[in-house]
């Protein structure tokens, strides 16, 4: 017999990219989720915006650019299915610190996450939260070199 979670694929794409959540807190938090879909080349987040909505990414790939102080862009990184973005500004209560795009390769479809969503997600999982502030953390040092 097959699980609740291998039955809904937003479920799966979930659990996948936020490992240490339970099944309980993932049945609670997908009728939250939304799904949307980028095209190639669409910024999807821009540096400076407002954080509001975290990103987990189904299918496709992003990539991510930092502009620095004196205007200079810099390429910082790829992200990947199974992979998330919009983490930090919501975490930090901070302006995005860097702009997120859809690669030319593709359309990017994603499941998001509104900011209310988010921190009752974090906050009912202390290991998902540490999670997500490691990753934040280890992004933020990638910016550092930057600036």
């Amino acid at each position: 017999m097959m699980s609740e979670q291998e039955k809904n694929p937003v479920h799966s794409e979930l659990a996948a990219a936020l490992p240490h959540l339970t099944p309980q807190q993932i049945a609670q938090v997908s009728p939250r989720l939304q799904r949307a879909t980028f095209a190639a080349g669409e910024i999807i987040i821009r540096q400076g915006d407002a954080a509001d909505r975290f990103y987990i990414i189904v299918n496709g790939r992003v990539e991510i650019w930092y502009k620095s102080a004196d205007k200079h862009d810099y390429h910082v990184a790829f992200c990947e299915a199974g992979q998330y973005f919009g983490e930090t500004g919501l975490m930090k209560n901070t302006p995005r610190n860097s702009t997120v795009r859809a690669t030319e390769e593709g359309d990017v479809d994603v499941l998001t996450l509104d900011r209310d969503a988010f921190c009752d997600l974090v906050s009912h999982s202390q290991t998902t939260e540490e999670d997500i502030a490691a990753e934040m953390s280890r992004r933020l040092l990638q910016l550092s070199r930057y600036s």
